[in-house]
């Protein structure tokens, strides 16, 4: 495969990583309306589905406190979606730019203070980075533990 093909595979990875993060995002925000205004409401309430990503699951944390097997599988998704999150922050917001013939991307990421002195570090993202995390975002959404068996849980939980 040439290069360019190369690229556009990663692109493509790169693009599908971002629309399911989305796609996940809003589902968080269906998950929310229902433990907050129960299963009968309409849960496109723009007030909850545009809330933050940490506002949606710090009102699932809170709304699953009083359900100790939901708040646990929560807790498990919500550990995988935190490190996909970050990965996503990399994507979205610290591209530099896009390398040819190794499909990469560089990406500035700030950097912890030393001697008083706030910096900056590039870090390379490759494809298989990518397809790492999108691997964990389709396992996240749809997997045996994932948002879609917590969001039936949630909604039977409610009825």
């Amino acid at each position: 495969m040439n290069p360019f093909d190369l690229n556009d595979v990663f692109k493509k990875n790169v693009g599908e990583f971002i629309l399911t993060f989305s796609e996940i995002e809003f589902s968080l925000g269906v998950m929310v309306s229902y433990i907050v205004k129960g299963i009968e409401d309409n849960p496109l309430n723009p007030d909850i589905i545009g809330l933050n990503l940490d506002d949606k699951r710090k009102r699932i944390r809170k709304g699953l406190k009083d359900n100790s097997e939901l708040s646990k599988l929560w807790d498990k998704i919500d550990g995988k979606l935190s490190d996909c999150n970050e990965f996503r922050r990399l994507i979205a917001h610290g591209i530099v730019s896009n390398h040819l013939p190794n499909p990469s991307l560089q990406v500035l990421v700030k950097a912890k203070p030393r001697n008083g002195v706030k910096g900056f570090i590039f870090k390379d993202i490759t494809n298989e980075d990518v397809e790492k995390k999108l691997k964990k975002l389709i396992d996240i959404n749809s997997g045996k533990i994932g948002l879609g068996v917590l969001n039936s849980e949630i909604k039977e939980w409610k009825k």
